[in-house]
């Protein structure tokens, strides 16, 4: 399971962030897209109708700032928040000290620094497939916390079959057999897991129903024909609202 220990070594030591994370285009490929046409065509269905020139958006995990580049293109002010102190530099540097653009580091889901009802859209991409449910549920409810009534936020998670999550604690023990076991249960995968927590779609929507988020819906396509989708590792893509009654 990927730990935030986990997290914080594979993404300021191991990766080599050669595009900073353009270089992940395996998803595209999977549905049998260019992956410029797949990224353009997220932005424009999850991230461009959330943003207005007066929009305060957060983004957790931003990695060098592959997304952080549209949500500058269209908001007022833009958070980053991240483990990681080395992706933090890095998107200062890449985006030349913006004024716009702002970053703190977290422990783990913390985002103590954000004011209540200060945020008008959350997104994060990519990052979530590694969290723990316990730092999902503890993102979960800061984002209830953060977000102003009528705000937004879109998450892109793991989503493993909900059944094969009771058999993760005995094919752990099974070294290698069990791993293949398990990509198999819960993704439908022979290799490559992708190193994808142990969360099903239907546990990100439980918890945020919990902490007064509303589903506005769980996704894993789109596209005018639904041609671009993160079906690879078997993850979905989660639209969270803020009601306007009071949470």
């Amino acid at each position: 399971m990927p730990s935030v220990e986990w997290n914080r070594a594979a993404w300021s030591q191991r990766h080599g962030w050669e595009q900073h994370g353009d270089e992940w285009s395996g998803m595209a490929s999977a549905c049998g897209q260019p992956y410029e046409l797949w990224k353009e065509a997220l932005v424009d269905t999850f991230v461009v109708p959330s943003l207005t020139p007066a929009s305060d958006v957060l983004e957790i995990a931003p990695g060098h700032g592959r997304w952080t580049e549209h949500l500058l293109a269209g908001a007022g002010s833009v958070v980053i928040v991240d483990i990681n102190q080395e992706c933090l530099d890095a998107c200062r540097v890449r985006f030349s000290d913006d004024p716009r653009l702002r970053g703190h580091l977290t422990t783990g889901s913390s985002l103590s620094f954000l004011d209540g009802r200060s945020i008008d859209f959350a997104w994060s991409f990519d990052s979530f497939v590694h969290m723990e449910g316990d730092v999902i549920k503890g993102y979960l409810s800061e984002l209830a916390r953060v977000l102003r009534p009528g705000g937004r936020a879109v998450i892109h998670h793991a989503g493993l079959r909900r059944w094969s999550l009771p058999l993760v604690p005995v094919t752990r023990r099974l070294g290698l057999v069990g791993r293949v076991v398990q990509r198999l249960a819960g993704q439908g995968r022979w290799r490559d897991s992708g190193n994808r927590s142990p969360v099903a779609r239907e546990d990100v929507a439980s918890w945020a129903r919990v902490v007064g988020l509303t589903v506005e819906r769980q996704t894993q396509c789109w596209g005018d024909r639904g041609q671009y989708d993160v079906r690879k590792y078997g993850d979905w893509i989660t639209i969270l609202n803020k009601p306007d009654a009071k949470v």
